[in-house]
Formats: C-alpha cells, sequence, structure tokens
C-alpha cells in the first residue's frame, strides 16, 4: 500500500483527526467606564489622564475610572492615555464639553491597545 493509501485509510478510519483544531481563543476585551471633567488648564486632581479625541490632546480629570471585564481574565492595568475612537459627533461633544461639565464615557477597550471605542458618552449638565 502506498504512503497516499495510508493516509486515506487513516482519514476515513478516523474523521475526528481530519476536523480536529483548537477551538478560537475569545477576544479579550473590557468594558471601561470614565467619569470626570476635561481640563483646558492642564489641572487636574490625582486621576489624571489624556484622552485625544478628533487629534488634539484634552487632559481629563476622571473622578472614576471602572473596567469590567468581559472574559475570565482580569481587567487590565488602566493606562494614562487613551485615543477615543467612534462616531464624530459623540467626539466632537466631547472636545466641546465645558471644563465645569461632568462627562461620562462608556467605551469599549481591548487590552494592550491605546483606543477606547465610546459606545455613550453624557455630559452633565447638558
Amino acid at each position: 500500500m502506498t504512503r497516499r493509501r495510508l493516509v486515506m485509510a487513516a482519514l476515513l478510519a478516523f474523521p475526528a483527526l481530519a476536523v480536529a483544531h483548537n477551538p478560537p481563543s475569545p477576544a479579550i476585551r473590557e468594558i471601561v467606564r470614565l467619569k470626570g471633567q476635561r481640563r483646558a488648564d492642564g489641572a487636574a486632581p490625582a486621576g489624571r489622564m489624556q484622552l485625544v479625541a478628533l487629534g488634539s490632546e484634552h487632559p481629563f480629570a476622571a473622578s472614576e475610572r471602572d473596567a469590567y471585564s468581559l472574559t475570565a481574565e482580569d481587567a487590565a492595568k488602566p493606562a494614562d492615555r487613551y485615543t477615543l475612537q467612534g462616531p464624530r459627533l459623540l467626539l466632537a461633544r466631547f472636545a466641546a464639553a465645558r471644563p465645569e461639565q461632568t462627562i461620562v464615557i462608556l467605551a469599549e477597550h481591548r487590552p494592550g491597545s491605546a483606543d477606547l471605542f465610546v459606545l455613550k458618552l453624557d455630559l452633565c449638565p447638558e
């Protein structure tokens, strides 16, 4: 029996071997919630971070910063600089926020990335 026939016979006898593979690993991601104020003067308390929106950097004073992992992995260590991605309308609302307005951002984040994909943005007071 030739080698080719042996391989074909093995594949027919054990069909699971022909299709066996590791299942794809789930995408590691987390939901991030930031609450704070954009600081035009650059002064910010301990929760200071930089958020980039529409190509401009904005100092942001985060009074609350939460991350919720969507997998069994722990949430990643928060970074001090993120680039906001999402609909231009949401990003423009963020960039135009007044210093006294409280901003709440709900975004998706993939650990290891510096991007926050904005899902929801609220300004208080409107």
